[in-house]
């Protein structure tokens, strides 16, 4: 929890940060363009790769599971029986992919993307230490 709560505040932080700017209100620091893009790059590609981001796994196995725990039928495709719903959930879903290498694989590419254009910009647009403008 700690690190979602992190992650919104760096989140607000960015936000707030181009809000301010636009606003013409002060410029972030230099120092700060780097952790501001990376928070902001990694919100986006998480926003924009939600649809690739889908558990086909997970979704298998909370179907399965629910199957088995609402009818009772605790038997793996091997026919030994078990109450383990979970268990037969994780077998009968292990050949499913879980999405990961293409979730990732968006994810990065949306990143480096966003990233040094990000960064270009912010450098063009912030202070730096001691300087009031």
């Amino acid at each position: 929890m700690a690190a979602g709560g992190a992650s919104l505040l760096a989140a607000v932080a960015v936000f707030a940060m181009l809000i301010m700017s636009s606003l013409g209100n002060p410029k972030p620091l230099c120092s700060d363009c780097g952790t501001l893009c990376s928070t902001k790059c990694n919100e986006e590609a998480n926003t924009s790769c939600s649809s690739n981001c889908y558990n086909p796994r997970e979704e298998c196995q909370r179907q399965v599971s629910e199957g088995c725990t609402r009818d009772g039928t605790c038997c793996s495709s091997y026919g030994t029986c078990t109450c383990d719903c979970n268990a037969i959930a994780q077998e009968r879903c292990s050949s499913v992919t879980d999405g990961s290498v293409r979730c990732e694989s968006c994810k990065r590419a949306m990143f480096d993307q966003c990233n040094p254009s990000c960064v270009s910009d912010c450098n063009t647009n912030c202070k730096k230490k001691g300087c009031n403008t």
